[in-house]
Formats: C-alpha cells, structure tokens, sequence
C-alpha cells in the first residue's frame, strides 16, 4: 500500500510538471505571435507631435522657434518607470553629447540615466517636473519636458532618429519587447506573472519593483 501511494505521489507530481511547462510553452507562443500588445496600451496609444524625434534611448528632441531643442523621455520609459521622486537635470551650460547620459530619474534609492538625443549645451532646464513629476507622466510630450539646448550638429543628430509613423511604430515594438523580456526572465511579481495565460503582462510601472541585476539589463537594453 504505502509502495503505490509512493507511486502515485510521484505520477501526479509529474502531471503538475507537465501541466506548468505545457502552460510556459503557450505563453511563449503567444510572445511570438504578438499577442502581449493588449495589455500596454497606455505605453504605446498617446500621439506623438507633429515634428517629435525619438531616440533609441526613449528620449525624444523637438525643434523650437527659437532654434534650441527640447528634450524629454517618451511615453513608453515614463510609463514603465512609473511613479518618480525626482528627476535630476543637467545643468545650465552642460554639453551633452547624443547618445550619452544627460539626464535621470530617481525612484525609491534607484538612479536610472537617459541620453541625450542630440548634441548640444544645456540653455534652460524644467524644474517644474520636479514639483509635480506626476505631471510629467501624464503629459511626456509637453509638461514633461526635462530642458532645452543649443545644438551643435542638428542635421546630422536627426538622421539617427525616428519622427512620425516610423517612431510610432518602433514604440509599439519596444513595448511588445519589454513585455517579452520581463516574461523571460521572471521579472515580475507572482500576482502579476499570473496574467501569462490570460494574453501578456501588464508592465506599466513595472520598474518600482525592479532591482539589481534585472535593473541593469533592463537599463541597458532600452534606455541606451
């Protein structure tokens, strides 16, 4: 008797394996045919401005009148981040170089970079984001803007950025690749993980509660 409770044991231990891999293998599936987008729509539905570059590095650089550049982060790293204690600026008279830091966010004893999109000196900067960063989240593409500068290669900057259909599209695949990448390497909450079978992870906010190693993949792979 206590030989087949033995067995038994071990056959539905099994069963429950089986049942977790086959339940895996379907959620990867569903990545592949890019079914996740569902659960992102505010990272990827708000308009981009008419005349908004976007960077790699999710920043973006809109040209104005007076012939400076302003800068921010777009609605996917200001959606992923989620609630932000402050943001650190350059300050005035700093020469930024595209594609290197110019900028952060700090949230709860974390410090995450962003890049400037173009070359250029810093010639004023937001501080208003910093009395209500909140405000910054919900409006990335004008209350949001992080500073201004004088650019230094404009024409040249512009040609490895993305504007219009083209950046809109390229937000839309970054943010199917975040929802991959977090599924992939477990970098969610179990509550939230629980969200696979029903079609992805809803990731916005996500980094409040991402640390250490998974932070700097995550850093690297998007925000450069």
């Amino acid at each position: 008797m206590v030989v087949l409770l033995v067995v038994l044991t071990i056959l539905c231990c099994i069963g429950v394996n089986l049942a977790l891999r086959r339940r895996e293998k379907a959620a990867a599936e569903a990545y592949a045919v890019g079914e996740p987008a569902a659960v992102l729509p505010s990272l990827t539905t708000q308009e981009l401005p008419g005349g908004l570059f976007v960077h790699s590095g999710h920043t973006w650089a809109k040209l104005d009148p007076s012939g400076a550049v302003q800068v921010g982060l777009d609605g996917f790293a200001q959606g992923v981040l989620g609630r932000v204690d402050r943001f650190e600026l350059p300050p005035d008279g700093a020469t930024l170089r595209q594609g290197e830091p110019a900028f952060a966010v700090l949230q709860s004893g974390k410090r995450i970079e962003f890049v400037s999109p173009v070359d250029g000196v810093v010639c004023a900067v937001n501080e208003r984001i910093n009395v209500d960063p909140a405000e910054a989240r919900k409006e990335p593409y004008g209350k949001g803007w992080a500073f201004m500068l004088r650019p230094s290669s404009l024409s040249r900057d512009l040609k490895k950025l993305r504007i219009g259909a083209e950046a809109a599209a390229w937000l839309e695949r970054e943010a199917r690749s975040f929802s991959e990448f977090l599924s992939l390497h477990r970098a969610v909450p179990v509550e939230v993980g629980a969200t696979l079978q029903d079609g992805g992870i809803h990731v916005e906010g996500i980094m409040e509660t991402m640390d250490g190693e998974i932070l700097q993949i995550a850093i690297r792979k998007y925000f450069r």
